[in-house]
Parts: structure tokens; C-alpha cells; sequence
């Protein structure tokens, strides 16, 4: 049974340009055939549980969501466009 498995739904796709070591390549594309997919997907899933995993990345990643959103909450209320704030 395949640890990875076919791709349910569509998520927008961008563009990232990055070099492997040319026996993972191999693997990668052998394992793509496998479950009959593209090697893009492989690796998007490979990353999301890979990095899903660790648990102080995700605490930083949390950390780092409630610095940008407690910063962007001080700049609206100064801005005078925080909750409650009407704009006409």
C-alpha cells in the first residue's frame, strides 16, 4: 500500500524552480508511476507530511502567525480601520 496517495482535489499551482541529486530524481519518478501520478504532486505531499511532523516548526509557524496578525491588529486600530471602525 502506497504511503502517498493519489491526489483527491486541485490546489493552485505556482512555480519553483529546484535541483535534486539525480538518483532521488529517479526514485521519485518511479515512485510517481507507482500511484500513478505526477512527480509534482509526490513531492508537494512529501513536503506537507514531512513538515506536518514537526512539532517545533509548527510552533514556530504559529508563533510567527500571531506576531503578523498582532501586528496587523495594531495597525488597523491606529489607522482607525479596526473592528468597529466604520470607513465611508
Amino acid at each position: 500500500m502506497p504511503l502517498i496517495k493519489p491526489r483527491t482535489n486541485r490546489v493552485r499551482r505556482v512555480r519553483h524552480t529546484c535541483s535534486l541529486q539525480e538518483p532521488t530524481r529517479d526514485v521519485l519518478v518511479q515512485y510517481a508511476r507507482f500511484i500513478g501520478d505526477s512527480p509534482d504532486y509526490v513531492l508537494n505531499a512529501l513536503i506537507q507530511a514531512t513538515l506536518a511532523k514537526d512539532r517545533d516548526f509548527l510552533a514556530w509557524q504559529a508563533e510567527q502567525a500571531s506576531a503578523t496578525s498582532g501586528s496587523s491588529r495594531a495597525t488597523e486600530a491606529t489607522s482607525g480601520r479596526g473592528r468597529g471602525a466604520v470607513t465611508v
